[in-house]
């Protein structure tokens, strides 16, 4: 039996926490008009910290092996994550650590 993946583990906690649905009759529209069965609610996870640093801490090692070590990785909020975004500072990511400062 092989070993999970990263790609597992945060699918596997995505669904645990109800962010992603599936509906394959009733397809969701997205912004762009495209249709997809597949919905992944990532404000969700800002009731779930453990999942929050879960993605984060595989993100930010995702970005350290394909562009070295950039100084900063930032992104911006929009209006569903305000409340979120407003106390939190943004992760450093250095050669030694995942952790937001």
């Amino acid at each position: 039996m092989s070993a999970i993946t990263t790609q597992e583990r945060i699918a596997e906690a995505l669904l645990q926490v109800k962010a992603v649905k599936l509906q394959p009759d009733s397809p969701f529209t997205w912004a762009s008009g495209w249709k997809s069965p597949i919905y992944c609610d990532n404000r969700v996870t800002l009731s779930y910290p453990e999942v929050r640093t879960l993605i984060k801490t595989e993100l930010a090692e995702a970005i350290r092996r394909e562009f070295d070590a950039p100084d900063v990785v930032a992104g911006g909020c929009y209006w569903g994550y305000r409340s979120g975004c407003s106390r939190r500072r943004p992760a450093r990511v250095s050669p030694s650590s995942t952790s937001a400062p």
